[in-house]
């Protein structure tokens, strides 16, 4: 009921709503509350962009022709696997007969709604209780890592933990002998579980492998003999096994361009001591927004974390008093604690070269798992916490709370000496305070509901304040300037023409609107043969054979192009529009955020955004 108001409504916390997404940031269109997280750029400049690109393209399968198909980084159909697999993204399609406001709803919500029902099923299939899957969730919705990354970790736990759900259900419907149940429930498991390698890899290997290796436990010891448990896991993995490696296939262009790239293709991370604020400082992050505080040489995104916080408090509490448990239950917890903790090291010890050498873990830079290792910590310590059992002594639990309290007041300090130096003392000792007595709270009454509502009131306070709630789509659909770049697009795909623009913004927009575009962002790796159209020999190979990055121009009357990395991820072109359309003659328009002189180039209109002005010139090849 909620999930279909919030789709009705077209309400979601995306910050596509960012003043430069906007025609005019002072009158800005639609309904809007709280501001949007400007650091999340890789949200509202390409996911939610593409997404909206697609609703203006319908069933048509087109994308910018300097990079390759971004289709599997965007969860969005590229065949008839894929059409299954990202069937949210398929229904995008109807953008030309449904309203885009709903459709993009229905799409950012899926993965919380598979959260909020996939958590609970999946904690009450192997311990018999829903209430700590509930808090688990809650937990991890509202995490900073969560929150400020517009809570786009959940599209990764979402999926996966209803995957397992579901297979755990199809498990026990084969092994009974409901053949048909079973059957259509293991291929919908499959389907969800082939999603989790298509989003963002390093926060995937983190947190993906260490539910799905705790599924596979507990049906591995939840059923005896080799028949039931051949018939548990056999056609769960095959599911899961084809569902993924079809989608691949179906997207291996891409996958192989991204393995090509200099970045991240040839990247080998390891582990790599990182400051304890940023591991364990998540408790510390609700002020945030609250006071208004930005953080020192980095930004939100990078430093929020999960609450790792938690595997401390299971090794305590595993210590001070013994753990009743059947087998299947230990089974999946043991996978849980295991990664959580090898992932702990990973960002708080140096692997040297030895942990480039850790297949999928070299995939994982050592400040992305901290961002991510508090996700397995918290399903960890709430699956750990249906068997713990109400201690004789309160000594234990309020010992436990001393002990979180501490590392929460210690990871506070080291947060203000490094990041966050408007992060007041008393902020610390209030957070530290707060956390002794919820983890007090949760051991001393561990069957009581109002422990664990304090709990989840606890992490939703801390940071529901800090995304928006925003109402429709804003001016990428209200405002005239998205108007008139809908019909552009339209008709810039019927000539099988391009634009390109000077703009991050403007291109944005015209991503948003289904404008193919020879600027917008290579989100997964080139098209090495229309870049070479524009290097033709292949010298600046290192500035654009880049994953994730965002290029563009810089018009000049010059003659050459000039090719620039101002950062990892940004490449600017330096060059004239007609050496451009010379090389491509697929453009035919382009915008620039200056009045321009050329012989070929024709004004044809003006339009404002990001509170600027920008003109339109059509190209005429042959001007030089």
């Amino acid at each position: 009921m909620i999930y279909a108001a919030l789709i009705i409504v077209g309400v979601t916390t995306s910050s596509i709503g960012a003043p430069f997404l906007r025609e005019d940031p002072a009158a800005p269109l639609g309904f809007q509350l709280g501001q949007s997280q400007l650091i999340r750029s890789d949200e509202y400049n390409t996911e939610s962009a593409l997404w909206l690109g697609q609703m203006a393209e319908g069933f048509a399968q087109l994308h910018d022709p300097l990079s390759v198909s971004p289709a599997y980084f965007a969860q969005l159909p590229a065949g008839p696997v894929s059409g299954i697999v990202f069937f949210d993204g398929t229904l995008l399609m109807l953008g030309p007969w449904l309203p885009d406001a709903m459709l993009f709803a229905m799409k950012w919500w899926l993965p919380t709604v598979l959260l909020f029902i996939g958590m609970p099923v999946w904690f009450k299939q192997i311990t018999g209780k829903y209430r700590w899957g509930y808090l688990a969730a809650v937990l991890i919705f509202f995490s900073p890592s969560s929150m400020w990354w517009s809570g786009r970790p959940v599209n990764t736990i979402g999926f996966i933990v209803a995957g397992c759900a579901l297979g755990i259900f199809a498990a026990r419907r084969l092994v009974g002998g409901q053949w048909i149940a079973g059957v259509l429930s293991v291929g919908a498991a499959g389907i969800l579980l082939a999603r989790f390698p298509s989003y963002y890899q390093p926060l995937a290997i983190v947190v993906g492998p260490p539910i799905v290796l705790a599924t596979a436990g507990y049906l591995f010891f939840a059923n005896h003999g080799v028949r039931n448990r051949l018939l548990a896991l056999g056609p769960l993995a095959l599911s899961g096994a084809a569902f993924t490696l079809f989608t691949a296939l179906e997207n291996w262009d891409s996958l192989s361009a991204v393995l090509a790239t200099v970045y991240p293709g040839d990247r080998r991370s390891t582990g790599q001591g990182q400051e304890i604020g940023a591991v364990f400082g998540a408790t510390n992050f609700g002020w945030m927004e609250s006071v208004g505080t930005t953080a020192l040489n980095t930004n939100q995104t990078e430093i929020a974390s999960s609450f790792t916080i938690l595997l401390v408090v299971i090794g305590f509490a595993f210590v001070a008093q013994r753990w009743n448990s059947d087998r299947a239950t230990a089974a999946a917890l043991i996978p849980l604690v295991v990664l959580a903790t090898f992932w702990l090291t990973w960002c708080t010890v140096s692997w040297g070269a030895v942990g480039e050498m850790i297949p999928l873990a070299n995939r994982v830079p050592y400040y992305r798992a901290t961002n991510a290792t508090g996700f397995v910590a918290t399903i960890a310590f709430c699956l750990y916490m249906t068997q713990w059992r109400t201690p004789q002594r309160r000594a234990v639990p309020a010992v436990a709370g001393g002990v979180a309290a501490l590392a929460s007041a210690v990871a506070g300090s080291s947060l203000q000496a490094i990041y966050l130096p408007d992060l007041a003392t008393w902020m610390i000792w209030l957070s530290a305070a707060a956390v002794g007595l919820v983890i007090f709270a949760l051991l001393q009454w561990p069957d009581r509901w109002y422990s664990l509502a304090a709990a989840g009131l606890a992490a939703s306070v801390m940071t529901a304040t800090a995304v928006p709630v925003l109402f429709g789509l804003a001016d990428l659909r209200a405002s005239d300037a998205a108007s008139d770049f809908l019909s552009a697009g339209r008709q810039a795909r019927e000539a099988g023409a391009v634009w390109a623009t000077d703009s991050f913004y403007v291109d944005a927009l015209l991503t948003a609107t289904g404008t193919p575009s020879l600027s917008a962002r290579q989100q997964m790796g080139p098209d090495r043969h229309n870049w070479l159209r524009l290097d033709p020999e292949g010298t600046n190979e290192n500035t654009w054979n880049r994953a994730g990055m965002y290029y563009t121009f810089d018009w000049t009357n010059a003659p050459e192009i000039k090719f620039s990395n101002p950062s990892p991820d940004i490449l600017v072109m330096t060059a004239s529009p007609c050496t451009v359309a010379q090389r491509i003659p697929e453009l035919d328009h382009i915008v620039s955020g200056k009045e321009l002189d050329m012989e070929c180039l024709e004004l044809t209109g003006e339009f404002n955004w990001s509170g600027s002005q920008h003109w339109i010139y059509a190209v005429h090849h042959g001007g030089a």
